[in-house]
């Protein structure tokens, strides 16, 4: 973990849901609303890089949120350092580890 422990700020993004075409339910990041939580944790976990046709790298880092923070879902997006990263897998729920615990949610970045 970097040294800056539960030091750091991000960005969550939240879409509304909007109707889209052939009447699909899809998110407007266009009027994704932010919400600043502090006292976080982000620790860079590893990055691969895909040289083919496209070029291609894929970052990925870890959120360590604390207690009594907004949840993090499958559909949030996070700003960090001024890159915005989507949320990887399904966020555990940290009521089921303790009251003390906070969301840990694995984040992704893929660029190219």
């Amino acid at each position: 973990m970097p040294g800056h422990i539960g030091r750091q700020t991000v960005i969550l993004l939240d879409a509304p849901l909007i109707t889209g075409s052939y009447n699909k339910q899809v998110r407007d990041w266009d009027h994704a609303v932010p919400t600043e939580v502090r006292r976080v944790t982000v620790d860079a976990t590893g990055s691969s890089e895909t040289k083919n046709a496209g070029d291609q790298t894929v970052t990925t880092a870890r959120l360590f949120m604390p207690p009594r923070a907004p949840q993090v879902t499958e559909w949030t997006r996070v700003r960090w350092q001024d890159r915005t990263w989507e949320v990887d897998g399904v966020p555990a729920v940290p009521e089921q580890v303790g009251p003390l615990s906070g969301q840990v949610v694995d984040l992704k970045e893929v660029a190219g």
